[in-house]
């Protein structure tokens, strides 16, 4: 007869996965909840985020914009005063200018200018050689850009420091020397030194440099105490 008696508990194996099965549930269950309340919580912050803006708020934009177009207009007018075969007047080649204003600009052309000198964004700072046509265009964006004369020692410390490539479109660290002789061994730049010193004396190949570097981020204080003397 004990042979064919009925056990009083199942088997400990039988328990254990029953347990594990009803604990998994719980947890796919929280989880699930866990999901719902995070997707109610996006949703209610892009509802948030997508208020209802005043009529006035496009108002101001469309001021500032048209108020923008017309200092754009007015500084053409002058630069059309300029003889752009006339001789420097500076005996400096280089300047390092930084957009510090301007989050939000609704002038397509101030944008374009921006976009064109790698200042999409405030706190972008590059070097630009200094002749009539860059100054024409600083008189442009004057109202969002510091700028002023770099020494030899602010653009080693910006590049060793704040240095970043751009490689396939991609802002890459420069963490080597042989990164720089890849991409611009052919016009004889093999190391870092050799940027700073090409740079600096806006030589043959600032161009080539300029677009191989990307904008620095810089804050204006920053800006402002490494900047050797103002425009």
């Amino acid at each position: 007869m004990d042979k064919f008696a009925v056990p009083n508990k199942l088997p400990g194996k039988t328990v254990s996965v029953l347990a594990h099965r009803k604990r998994r549930i719980l947890q796919d269950k929280a989880t699930l909840e866990q999901k719902k309340a995070l997707k109610t919580k996006r949703v209610a912050s892009a509802k948030k985020h997508h208020k209802f803006k005043r009529p006035e708020s496009f108002v101001m934009n469309y001021l500032k914009a048209e108020r923008t177009a017309k200092r754009i207009k007015q500084t053409m007018k002058r630069t059309n005063l300029v003889d752009f075969n006339e001789p420097e007047k500076s005996n400096q080649k280089l300047i390092l200018v930084m957009r510090h204003a301007g989050k939000k600009i609704f002038d397509e052309t101030t944008n374009k200018i921006f976009n064109t000198l790698h200042m999409a964004s405030r706190h972008n700072a590059v070097f630009l050689r200094n002749n009539k046509e860059t100054q024409v265009l600083l008189k442009v964006i004057e109202p969002f850009v510091v700028y002023g004369y770099p020494t030899l020692s602010t653009i080693r410390e910006l590049l060793f420091k704040r240095g970043f490539a751009r490689i396939n479109s991609r802002k890459t660290p420069i963490q080597s020397n042989a990164m720089v002789e890849e991409h611009l061994g052919d016009k004889g730049i093999i190391c870092l030194e050799d940027i700073i010193h090409e740079i600096y004396t806006v030589g043959p190949n600032f161009d080539a440099v300029k677009e191989f570097l990307c904008s620095f981020m810089v804050l204006l204080n920053y800006t402002i105490n490494i900047l050797y003397t103002y425009i």
